[in-house]
């Protein structure tokens, strides 16, 4: 033995040989944040040499700092290799799920829209007149459409702009030999020439002559011009040069900017940015402020068009399923067949067609009342009784729609129930009611829970169903012209972002988009709480 050595080498050393969910989710997460920061890094390296480089180049920088780490990474923790399976399903979720989730919270807080998407809106180029050191005169200021710029910002305060400097140079010819333009005064040395216009007497006009270098005051052209070129007042085509400011306000025809712009540059156009920034709570606050004329009634709409679907739906469903599951009911393979055609049928024909049903002047329904000599109705717009009809014709419809997998999930949960029980029942004198009640109901209860609360968390966002069968109408007086008497919540919420804005207001729209799933998430958590859907049973 070793006594110069320290009397811990000598004893036994733990070596971990395996880690935690956790630590094996941390080493992922960091390797897939170092690969983003290099595949990121990469790309502007790239573009310091090559500016118009491609953005998937960073892709491929990611992958190669992935696989290094993840090399690196299980060197030093080689329990680590099995949980690389996770690594397709992390990168999914952040792509899919974590990604658009968090791009709609900070969406939410700004004004972000198709009027207001970050790009540079040539169609509002406008012609300068007069500058006067901050201060631009425009022909007609109009043409800047700061009209179109509506929300919390509106107007075009505060919103980027591109100058443009002065395109055109006039100069005189000095001599012209062969495809050599001598010129004086000469081009401005920072600006590119890139056309002369000369004058051509013999055909009565200019023609412009693309210019390929310049030499100081000596120009040479792309072709040579004819022998009979008057050369005694010329046109240069300089190059644009753009030069970004801000806008601060726009008084008239008067634009007045952040920052002077430049003595030596004459200017003749502007055009804006379709700026978008942070607004704060101001898109909540919009929401809010129409909370008695919109938000509340079409969410008092929505409760009661998902619960009612969801009990009429399972009464029914119930009810054919208990008489499809008489063995001694003949042809109810056929009948279960018939029924589950609606199933089979693309939703939206259907629905369509149920539109078609339900039209006031032709629609098979109507006709049929018609000649029954029963009352019509205007199954798709009248506005009597709160909208009565078409909000019986949307339960109507969903009945049709939701009726199969409903009456189906029954009569899987009817055949896991023995017959003995039943048998058993008749032997003490139950009839078929108390045999329902003692019997069916509560084994039934099980299933039917999770169905019940899944068809209303579909119902809840049925966007389809209200769209394409009443597009939300009929309008409701008192409400707001994006909030009508059949809109449920995601409706509303369509309307409001991406119509009546007139420009995609994806902001807005997101702050609606948070409140539905705050208003979702607690009618679920209530129904589950109150259903015990998640209580967990005592182990026995």
């Amino acid at each position: 033995m070793d006594i110069s050595r320290s009397s811990k080498d000598f004893l036994a050393k733990r070596r971990r040989s395996e880690g935690s969910l956790w630590l094996s989710l941390l080493l992922l997460f960091i390797a897939i944040s170092i690969a983003f920061l290099v595949g990121a890094a990469g790309v502007i390296v790239i573009r310091q040499f090559a500016p118009d480089a491609p953005a998937y180049f960073g892709i491929l920088f990611g992958i190669l700092a992935l696989v290094l780490c993840l090399r690196f990474i299980a060197q030093r923790f080689e329990w680590i290799m099995p949980w690389y399976y996770l690594l397709p399903a992390i990168l999914f979720l952040l792509t899919f799920t974590v990604f658009p989730v968090v791009l709609t919270i900070i969406l939410a807080f700004t004004d972000y829209a198709g009027i207001r998407n970050g790009q540079l809106s040539v169609s509002t180029e406008t012609q300068v007149v007069a500058v006067n050191d901050r201060e631009l005169t425009l022909a007609n200021a109009t043409t800047l459409q700061c009209d179109q710029l509506m929300g919390s910002r509106a107007g075009c305060n505060d919103v980027r702009a591109v100058v443009y400097a002065s395109g055109s140079f006039e100069t005189t010819g000095v001599s012209l030999d062969d495809v050599v333009l001598t010129v004086d005064p000469p081009p401005p040395v920072d600006r590119a020439v890139q056309a002369v216009e000369i004058n051509l007497p013999s055909v009565g006009f200019a023609a412009q002559f693309p210019v390929e270098s310049v030499d100081g005051n000596r120009l040479t052209l792309g072709r040579v011009p004819p022998a009979d070129a008057d050369i005694k007042t010329l046109r240069l085509t300089l190059d644009r040069v753009p030069l970004e400011r801000k806008i601060i306000s726009v008084n008239g025809n008067t634009v007045t900017l952040d920052e002077p712009l430049p003595d030596d540059l004459g200017f003749e156009a502007i055009a804006r940015y379709n700026d978008f920034g942070s607004v704060g709570f101001d898109n909540f606050r919009l929401i809010f402020n129409e909370a008695s004329r919109a938000l509340g009634p079409v969410f008092v709409w929505n409760i009661i068009f998902a619960f009612s679907t969801i009990f009429i739906n399972t009464v029914i469903g119930v009810f054919i399923a208990l008489l499809l599951n008489n063995p001694n009911l003949q042809f109810r393979n056929v009948y279960r067949t018939l029924l589950i055609v609606p199933w089979a049928l693309p939703g939206i024909i259907t629905i369509q067609v149920w539109r078609g049903f339900l039209n006031e002047n032709f629609g098979a329904i109507n006709r049929l009342l018609a000649l029954l000599d029963l009352p019509t109705f205007d199954w798709l717009g009248s506005q009597a009784f709160a909208a009565l009809a078409p909000k019986s014709a949307i339960l109507l419809v969903n009945l049709w729609l939701g009726l199969p997998f409903m009456m189906t999930a029954v009569l899987g949960a009817l055949s896991a129930i023995p017959r003995e029980l039943y048998e058993a029942a008749r032997v003490d004198g139950a009839t078929a009611w108390q045999g329902f009640w003692g019997v069916t109901a509560p084994l039934l209860r099980t299933a039917l829970i999770p169905i019940t609360l899944t068809g209303f968390a579909f119902n809840f966002n049925n966007f389809n169903l209200i769209y394409l069968l009443t597009q939300g109408g009929p309008a409701c007086p008192g409400s707001t012209a994006t909030a009508r008497c059949t809109d449920i919540l995601i409706s509303w919420a369509y309307n409001e972002a991406f119509q009546s804005q007139g420009g995609y207001a994806y902001g807005l729209g997101s702050a609606i988009s948070i409140i539905i799933f705050i208003i979702t998430l607690a009618i679920s958590l209530i129904n589950f709480r109150v259903t015990g859907a998640l209580k967990e049973e005592p182990n026995t």
